[in-house]
């Protein structure tokens, strides 16, 4: 099993350390490579904060499974739609097709233009947040 990180007793990075990649946006250099952070918070309900680089999602979604242990994941949520953070949203979509997708009013315009996942996931699993808004788990 990968690395998983205990942040609390409900609370696992998730992440994967990438030491491949050697620029970030193609400029940064990057002499230690680069850290794709995601967490997963256990409770009633179980919800998946951000993804990985598409690169490094075989790593990341072993570690989701090795953390689940056979739950599934109600949530997604999708802080931005960088790569680093957004990359493996259509493996998270296609392993947990009940997922419910939760983002700002601009994650999904963009969600559809660069994964065209709107004809996989359908309007009812996808929430829409604001400042101020809470999710409960």
């Amino acid at each position: 099993m990968h690395n998983i990180e205990n942040i609390t007793d409900d609370i696992f990075w998730v992440g994967v350390n990438d030491r491949k990649t050697q620029r970030f946006e193609n400029y940064l250099p990057l002499d230690k490579g680069v850290s794709y952070n995601s967490y997963i918070i256990l409770d009633e309900k179980v919800a998946l904060i951000d993804t990985v680089e598409i690169g490094t999602s075989e790593n990341f979604l072993e570690k989701v499974e090795g953390v689940l242990q056979g739950r599934k994941i109600d949530y997604l949520i999708i802080n931005h739609m960088e790569p680093d953070h957004a990359g493996a949203i259509k493996d998270i979509i296609r392993l947990y097709p009940n997922v419910i997708l939760v983002g700002n009013v601009k994650t999904f315009p963009m969600l559809d233009a660069f994964y065209d996942c709107s004809k996989e996931h359908c309007e009812n699993n996808r929430m829409v947040i604001k400042e101020g808004d809470t999710l409960e788990l």
